[in-house]
């Protein structure tokens, strides 16, 4: 039985792929023929594979990313209405959105994998196995948690060596933004106080300690005060934004939420960050999609965080 890699299994397999890059190529064909088996997904379900899936179908944005950096495209049959990246999965079949895909529209594809994930989706990956799909979950969490999903999802579709290299640059480019962050802690400098806003009507939606969002600010060197919940996503008072006074004002745009000037909001130059001009906009699917392009995500928050590094 295959399990999830931890954390430290990730970083072993990147040390690996950077001996691979570096021409200590002797196991390289090794990791492509990888013969598939049982795996157990990211809900602690086992899937067996017979074989290399040749036929699959993405229910999420974060999967066909994946699927497509690990040169998987032409064997991607379907996708949700919000799969829009790259390019070429705008082409894909469709099978209904995110939170209620079409199971005749799956069925009719006649998949051999659906990779979904966790959340929202559970409850219908229960009706998809019903059916005879055979479903594969992941649900990753925090950035470390994508790399090990990356690595996962390389492993079942035989593109284990793909996986590794995806994963070795993030890797590496993560450490290049933490050596950045020890640098100005080392000088004594503090790390700024961050508010990323989700969405405002009102009050504010924000990003709690459990959140993805939450993980990134930390990893690019700021404090989230939305960090005072535990959970992923919640209201906050607009009196309790003035009241925390954030140094940096974050913010998600995209197809879900455009915010918008928020300088010109009435009383929001009240806030440090708004008189500084510190408020940044951010490409929503950089942050919540959890695949190839988290990093951009890492990177942009730690340049709006940083903009003098």
């Amino acid at each position: 039985m295959l399990r999830k890699r931890s954390l430290l299994t990730v970083l072993a397999l990147c040390i690996l792929a950077a001996s691979l890059l570096s021409g200590c190529g002797g196991s390289e064909k090794k990791g492509e023929e990888r013969s598939p088996g049982v795996f157990t997904d990211d809900l602690g379900r086992e899937v067996t594979l017979e074989e290399a899936p040749s036929r699959i179908v993405s229910v999420s944005p974060a999967c066909t990313e994946i699927l497509f950096a690990l040169g998987l495209g032409d064997k991607v049959v379907g996708v949700t209405e919000y799969c829009d990246y790259p390019e070429e999965a705008l082409e894909k079949e469709k099978i209904g959105t995110f939170t209620t895909p079409s199971l005749e529209a799956i069925v009719a594809l006649n998949p051999d994998l659906v990779l979904a994930t966790g959340g929202v989706q559970a409850e219908v990956l229960g009706r998809m196995e019903e059916l005879g799909l055979t479903v594969y979950a992941v649900n990753p969490t925090t950035f470390d948690e994508t790399l090990a999903t990356i690595l996962e999802v390389g492993e079942i579709t035989g593109t284990t060596r793909r996986a590794e290299e995806i994963v070795t640059d993030m890797n590496q480019r993560a450490v290049e933004v933490a050596r950045r962050v020890n640098e100005m802690e080392a000088r004594g400098k503090a790390r700024p106080r961050a508010f990323f806003e989700i969405y405002y009507e009102n009050n504010v939606w924000t990003v709690g300690k459990g959140s993805i969002i939450s993980n990134l600010i930390r990893l690019a060197g700021g404090e989230n005060i939305g960090d005072m919940e535990s959970g992923d996503y919640y209201e906050f008072s607009v009196e309790a934004l003035m009241s925390q006074n954030p140094q940096v004002y974050l913010v998600g745009s995209g197809s879900m939420f455009e915010p918008g000037d928020i300088t010109s909001r009435p009383g929001w130059d009240r806030m440090d960050a708004v008189r500084d001009g510190r408020v940044y906009v951010i490409e929503e699917n950089l942050l919540y999609r959890t695949g190839p392009r988290l990093i951009d995500g890492l990177e942009a928050i730690h340049a709006a965080l940083y903009p003098e590094d």
